[in-house]
C-alpha cells in the first residue's frame, strides 16, 4: 500500500476536522531521501511568501499543542492503566482466589523444590545456631574451690550443683524444642505466603500484559502521533546531542558496561515468579540478550538513522571510537 492510500485511510478515521487530518497524515510519513527537516523548512518558506503569516503561526501552534497533548495522554494511558489494572486484579481478584485454592484444595507449602531447599537450609542454620548457644549455656559450673571447705561441705555443694544442672538441662531442652517448632511454623507460613505471592504475580502480570496489548491495538492512531512527535523532538536536536542520547541508551541498556543491571533484573524476575534462581541461567541470559539487543539497535541505526541523518551516525561512531 502506498503512502497516499495510508493518508486517505487516516483522514477517513478522523472525520472532517482539518487539524486532525493534518496530524494523522504526518504520522504515516515515511523517511525519504532527504531529512524531513529540509522539507519543513521549504514548506514554511513558501507558506510565509504566499499565505497569511499570522494564521500560519496560530495553526502551527495549535498543531504542535495537539501533538504534545496527544503524546502526554497516550504515554499516561499506556503507563498507568496497566499498573492500575495490575493493582486491582492482584489485590481484589487474583490473590483471594489463589489463597482460597492454595490453602483449601491442596496440601503443598512449597511451589517448587527450589523453595523447599531454601527452607531446609534456613532451618539447618537455625539448628546450628541453637546448638552453638546450647554449648555455651548448658554448663553453668558453680563449684567452689575454696580450701577452707571440708570434704562434706564440698559434697553437699556438688550435689546441689548437679541438681541445678539437671533442672537447667531439662528447661533448656524444652526451650530448644519450642524454638525449633516455632521456627518451623514461621518458615512454613513464610514459604506458603511466598508461593501464593508468586502465583498471584504471574496471573496479575498476565492480565496487565493483556490490557497493554489491547491498548496498543485500540490506540493505533495515538501511537503513530506519539511516535511522530518523539521523532520530531529527536530530529530537532543537533547531531552531538542526538549521538549522546544514542550512546547513553546503548551503554545503559544494551552495552557491555552494565552486566550487573541485567543480573539484578533477571534475579528479580526469578524471585517475583518463584522460579529456581540458577546462576548459570542468569549468566547465559546476560551473555546473550544484551548482545542481541545491541545488534538490533545498531541495525535500526543503520536502517533508518543513516538515511535521515548521516551526520548523526558519523558523530555517533566517532564518539564510540
Amino acid at each position: 500500500m502506498n503512502s497516499s492510500g495510508l493518508n486517505n485511510k487516516s483522514i477517513n478515521n478522523t472525520g472532517s476536522d482539518p487539524l486532525k487530518q493534518q496530524v494523522v497524515s504526518i504520522t504515516y510519513e515515511e523517511i525519504g531521501l532527504f531529512p524531513r527537516s529540509f522539507n519543513r523548512v521549504f514548506d514554511r518558506f513558501f507558506k510565509q511568501l504566499f499565505f497569511d503569516v499570522e494564521n500560519l503561526v496560530i495553526q502551527e501552534y495549535r498543531f504542535y499543542r495537539y501533538l504534545f497533548l496527544t503524546t502526554v495522554k497516550c504515554v499516561f494511558i499506556l503507563l498507568f492503566v496497566p499498573l492500575t489494572v495490575n493493582f486491582i486484579a492482584k489485590n481484589y481478584f487474583v490473590r483471594p482466589i489463589t489463597e482460597y485454592y492454595w490453602n483449601t484444595h491442596q496440601t503443598e507449602i512449597f511451589l517448587n523444590s527450589y523453595q523447599q531447599k531454601r527452607a531446609f537450609n534456613e532451618l539447618k542454620n537455625f539448628e546450628e545456631k541453637i546448638y552453638f548457644e546450647s554449648l555455651i549455656l548448658s554448663n553453668p559450673d558453680i563449684f567452689l574451690n575454696s580450701k577452707d571447705l571440708n570434704s562434706s561441705e564440698q559434697k553437699i555443694i556438688n550435689f546441689e550443683n548437679i541438681d541445678k544442672n539437671k533442672k537447667f538441662s531439662d528447661i533448656f531442652a524444652k526451650s530448644i524444642q519450642n524454638s525449633l517448632q516455632t521456627e518451623t511454623i514461621e518458615l512454613a507460613k513464610h514459604y506458603n505466603e511466598e508461593s501464593i505471592e508468586a502465583i498471584t504475580n504471574f496471573f496479575a502480570d498476565l492480565i496487565s500484559l493483556s490490557t497493554l496489548f489491547i491498548l496498543l491495538l485500540r490506540l493505533e492512531i495515538q501511537l503513530n502521533i506519539t511516535k511522530s512527535f518523539l521523532l520530531e523532538v529527536f530530529f530537532g536536536l543537533d547531531d552531538s546531542k542526538k549521538s549522546l542520547c544514542l550512546l547513553f541508551v546503548t551503554d545503559l541498556l544494551v552495552g557491555y558496561h552494565s552486566p550487573n543491571i541485567w543480573e539484578l533484573f533477571f534475579s528479580s524476575i526469578f524471585d517475583r515468579y518463584g522460579l529456581p534462581e540458577s546462576q548459570t541461567t542468569i549468566f547465559l541470559l546476560v551473555a546473550t540478550l544484551p548482545v542481541l539487543l545491541d545488534v538490533l539497535f545498531k541495525y535500526l541505526i543503520f536502517r533508518h538513522l543513516n538515511r535521515a541523518s548521516p551526520a548523526t551516525v558519523a558523530t555517533y561512531h566517532a564518539m564510540i571510537e
